[in-house]
């Protein structure tokens, strides 16, 4: 479960998946548009912190509310961006705000990190579009392809 007090998310919460040649990403996204004073409010893609450099990298400011997530990010054969939320890398009400409907809404386009350009060699784009995605649900979590 996540620490909201530090922000930190574990990473042994996040689901074993079968070894693959394609590499991968553990990352912490928090939900929401970007406002300038750092908050992020509704729904979409804030910011996407990758946490597999150290566990510095996975601390964020006290002060900010922003609803948060583990993830896992990889690309397809295709080049095409996946991400997967495990259910237990989230709170439920996290859960209940951005994985009850059918899709996931980006209403503003979100530039990916640096980190995850460089960590995903082949990507096709390195911005998530504004649309909408459907969301693939299993028992373990959800999978969004962007």
């Amino acid at each position: 479960m996540t620490d909201y007090a530090t922000g930190v998310l574990p990473l042994h919460t996040l689901e074993p998946v079968p070894a693959t040649d394609l590499p991968f990403v553990h990352a912490n996204v928090e939900f929401g548009v970007l406002q300038a004073d750092g908050e992020c409010i509704n729904i979409g893609i804030c910011r996407i912190t990758t946490t597999h450099y150290n566990r510095s990298s996975t601390q964020r400011p006290k002060s900010r509310r922003c609803p948060v997530a583990a993830a896992r990010l990889s690309r397809d054969a295709n080049g095409r961006l996946q991400v997967f939320f495990p259910k237990a890398g989230m709170l439920p009400c996290t859960e209940r705000a951005f994985f009850s409907q059918p899709v996931f809404a980006v209403p503003v386009p979100h530039y990916l990190p640096e980190t995850v350009q460089a960590a995903l060699p082949g990507l096709q784009a390195h911005i998530i579009e504004a649309g909408l995605y459907p969301i693939r649900r299993s028992a373990r979590g959800y999978m969004i392809e962007f």
